[in-house]
């Protein structure tokens, strides 16, 4: 099978602005003969029923119509093979050259476009989706189409059904030889804030001229924005309470330990800190004896505090049975005297108070929970009840030294803890201040600021700016070399969080796992 004379374009409607009618038109005098379609919304929401009724559901749960654009592209290419192209991209040349390819035919995405977007989601390139030719039926596109609904919630159009799911899905295909990856010169000569005429060359074929039609633009800031703004500026300022001076922060880690390679030894401390947990404490055990990391290298460590339900004596009885089976078993108490309802402990008003705690918990584990034997120290909540047995081995074989895998309530589900993200984009509005609370930057998860791990899973790793401690895997001479969890906000964060932002300022990356997904008890 070979490319076919078939140019594919979409717009809204039947009919194309006159602002991009002469690039639309470009298509034409440079490849006479050809089949030209235009396919407006309307036509594709028919052609999507009838020729692929299994992603339906999907592709009418989008909620920008560009998400339903890119995925309609895929399908255009599988069903009839030919040329895609966006209405503001213009033909500068043939694609007569590219006809007797058997292979789909795409261009990476200009460097200065797309190195943002790599490097927080691990990816060697970045794939334009603007311009792509195929064969008809190429089984490339049944595997990318089968991406979509695991991230049609995805926060970012580019990861739902853009060019980073173009890339994942390319990255993942079994045969790389199915591909011809052109330079960005080929198709998209220029990033958006360049020429894109004055960068192409005697291989460009086509120009992006970056028109950004899906693009939303930010008004100026009203006057009622700019009162809201200064309103939480100051409330910020007169709340925000003490703060880690980040130098002193950074100084009190020791340089050899972030120097350090990852361990090569399989010794494990499992760390869990635990309240009023009595009815978990047995499942909970029962789970990690279905790890498959060697016993004798596991040292179980729990801290148990300020509980009222017999946590403590629960805990007591169900590891004694256990004596012999691990190569250590520690049991820790640490009371901190604070009380505080179930039901209310998410308010964001008591989360500087319940977050420092929880972090003081975490470092008095640390502090009596670790030594010199321990190669990683494995944190996992007491409440979450399902992971794969290979757990262990998967995120120690990462690579990295600080690492977590995505936590869901339900599995395939949003994630739970949403302390695990990349930062999207922080505008500093009255968005940005409105959420500092007590010191702390607590966005709410409708305000698209950050990715979470359930928006990436067509993403082997991300580099991620804050981590959660549902399960989180840390070199331990990272914690012996003094990276534990702020007690006090550093950068605005604290405890998990706080931890993540200190080891990116210090050079240790934590990376995230979207495919490995492990399970928290429904509240």
């Amino acid at each position: 099978m070979t490319i076919p004379k078939i140019l594919h374009q979409t717009w809204k409607t039947d009919r194309i602005p006159d602002k991009f009618l002469s690039w639309s038109t470009s298509w034409e005098k440079h490849n006479p003969g050809w089949r030209h379609i235009l396919w407006s919304d309307r036509m594709l929401l028919d052609f999507v029923a009838e020729h692929y009724p299994d992603y339906l559901e999907t592709y009418c749960s989008y909620k920008v119509g560009v998400q339903r654009a890119d995925a309609a592209r895929y399908m255009l290419l599988h069903h009839f093979g030919g040329v895609y192209a966006d209405i503001d991209c213009e033909c500068v040349a043939p694609f007569d050259g590219l006809l007797d390819e058997n292979r789909v035919v795409l261009c990476k995405e200009p460097q200065s476009q797309s190195d943002a977007q790599t490097r927080m989601r691990n990816l060697p390139h970045l794939l334009f989706n603007g311009t792509m030719a195929s064969p008809k039926g190429h089984p490339f596109w049944p595997h990318l189409l089968a991406y979509l609904p695991l991230v049609k919630d995805a926060r970012d159009v580019l990861d739902a059904t853009g060019p980073c799911l173009l890339t994942a899905a390319q990255l993942s295909f079994p045969d790389q030889s199915a591909f011809a990856i052109h330079p960005n010169e080929l198709f998209s000569p220029a990033g958006s804030s360049g020429n894109s005429a004055d960068a192409a060359t005697t291989a460009t074929l086509s120009i992006h001229h970056w028109a950004g039609t899906w693009w939303i633009k930010p008004k100026p800031p009203s006057l009622l924005a700019r009162l809201r703004q200064s309103y939480y500026q100051v409330r910020h300022a007169l709340t925000k309470g003490e703060q880690l001076d980040l130098a002193a922060a950074q100084a009190a880690v020791d340089p050899a330990a972030l120097n350090r390679l990852p361990p090569s030894g399989n010794n494990i401390a499992i760390l869990v800190p635990l309240r009023d947990a009595a009815d978990h404490i047995e499942p909970f055990l029962a789970a990690l004896a279905r790890l498959g990391h060697p016993k004798e290298c596991i040292k179980l460590v729990f801290c148990e505090g300020d509980s009222s339900d017999g946590s403590w004596e629960r805990l007591t009885e169900a590891t004694a049975a256990l004596n012999g089976n691990y190569r250590d078993i520690v049991l820790l108490k640490k009371d901190l005297g604070i009380k505080m309802e179930r039901a209310k402990r998410w308010k964001p008003s008591l989360q500087r108070k319940r977050r420092s705690a929880i972090a003081a918990v975490r470092n008095h584990l640390i502090s009596h929970g670790l030594d010199a034997s321990d190669d990683w120290a494995l944190w996992i909540d007491i409440d979450v009840w399902r992971y794969p047995s290979d757990a262990i081995s998967r995120l120690i074989a990462s690579g990295g030294r600080i690492v977590v895998p995505n936590c869901a309530v339900a599995p395939g589900g949003g994630s739970f803890d949403m302390n695990s993200f990349a930062t999207l984009r922080k505008p500093r509005d009255y968005r940005y201040y409105r959420a500092l609370r007590g010191g702390l930057y607590q966005p709410p998860a409708k305000e698209n600021t950050r990715l979470y791990l359930s928006d990436l899973r067509h993403l082997d790793s991300v580099n991620l700016d804050g981590v959660g401690g549902t399960m989180l895997l840390v070199d331990a001479a990272l914690h012996r070399g003094g990276l534990n969890f702020p007690e006090i906000p550093y950068r605005f964060l604290l405890e998990t969080e706080g931890f993540a932002a200190l080891a990116n300022d210090l050079g240790v990356v934590p990376l995230g796992l979207p495919k490995i997904e492990v399970l928290h008890v429904p509240w």
